[in-house]
């Protein structure tokens, strides 16, 4: 169990994502880039891309670590938002990419260029194997993960850590590793894909089974559990589930990132399934992004008003140690969490 470790505040920024939405306002726990920031002449405004990227501070012992969660779709898009939300690169302690498709690690080459120094990357070691796509159409995508390559990576300043099991990012964050296909109707799984997606593994080309896709999993003292997923191919409810069972806390502040029931192919059934297991589970929060898709992030809204979030790129999410309970959509606003001094590097 990894519940000895935790984070006392917590900030998680959405860097990159599929939206952008000047209008939305500040109710809960979250602060927005919203429209006088966007229209001051002296700032720019931030941009949305299909990828997604989280930024996640955590502070412990008034000290403050910083993880990058993905890193989007493409480096300028990624340098652009980190650059528009005044986020300090140089501090970044870690990146952590969710799995080998390049919507996720598609800004990860860019963002090294702003370093001297080595970055710290942690991911599957199958990530980088060679990935084809066919969708309905017949159109196909040939190796379109070429530029994930460990070896030109390392050589641009990568320093990767590969593993199949939980990795400790930071104070209360950890990898969630290999996450087992546990719910019966979530996917993929041997013999049962909802894509044409495929990869070749030891010389064989077979059914891409996103064995790679890992979550990121943040501990917040005497709180509860925030989960962030990148694509959700090994299924949302089943990286909840792995990241209860790798630290042994069952409460769930927030679940956000891609949920992976807007692809093609995915049956309907999935979205409602996927709601009542987040009511089941007690999911506070639920921010649905990226991949999760128009019918889903409308029924989780409908089916979940008190909890649903709409996301937008810019967004900053505040958790500390001890909060009962997260606010959402106009609820009793939970007090802010303080800029604290960063350590000397």
């Amino acid at each position: 169990m990894l519940n000895t470790n935790f984070a006392d505040e917590v900030r998680v920024q959405i860097v990159d994502d599929n939206s952008v939405d000047f209008l939305l306002a500040r109710e809960g726990n979250w602060d927005r880039y919203d429209l006088p920031t966007q229209f001051a002449f002296k700032q720019r405004p931030v941009q949305a891309e299909f990828g997604i990227s989280f930024l996640v501070e955590v502070v412990r012992g008034g000290r403050t670590s910083s993880v990058l969660f993905d890193a989007g779709f493409t480096g300028p898009v990624l340098l652009h938002n980190l650059d528009t939300l005044a986020v300090d690169i140089g501090t970044l302690d870690h990146v952590v990419i969710s799995h080998g498709h390049p919507d996720h690690y598609g800004g990860l080459e860019a963002l090294l260029t702003r370093f001297d120094r080595p970055l710290p990357v942690a991911t599957h070691p199958t990530a980088f194997e060679p990935r084809y796509a066919i969708m309905p159409s017949g159109a196909v995508a040939p190796f379109y993960n070429a530029h994930f390559n460990r070896e030109r990576l390392s050589a641009q300043g990568a320093s990767f850590t590969l593993s199949r099991s939980p990795v400790p990012i930071a104070p209360g964050v950890y990898t969630t590793g290999e996450i087992p296909r546990q719910t019966s109707f979530e996917g993929p799984r041997e013999g049962k894909t909802f894509a044409g997606l495929y990869q070749v593994n030891e010389g064989v080309c077979g059914l891409d089974q996103v064995i790679d896709e890992i979550a990121l999993v943040i501990n917040v003292r005497d709180a509860g559990l925030i989960v962030l997923t990148g694509c959700g191919h090994a299924g949302v409810v089943n990286s909840i589930a792995q990241a209860q069972a790798i630290t042994g806390v069952k409460t769930v502040l927030a679940v956000m990132g891609g949920f992976h029931l807007g692809f093609p192919g995915t049956p309907e059934e999935n979205v409602q399934l996927t709601v009542e297991a987040f009511r089941e589970i007690g999911v506070q929060q639920v921010v649905p992004m990226h991949c999760t898709g128009l019918k889903a992030v409308s029924a989780i809204a409908a089916g979940l008003p008190n909890a649903f979030v709409q996301p937008s790129v810019g967004t900053t999410f505040s958790y500390q140690a001890g909060q009962a309970k997260v606010s959402s959509n106009g609820a009793a606003s939970v007090g802010s969490i303080r800029e604290p001094e960063r350590a000397v590097r």
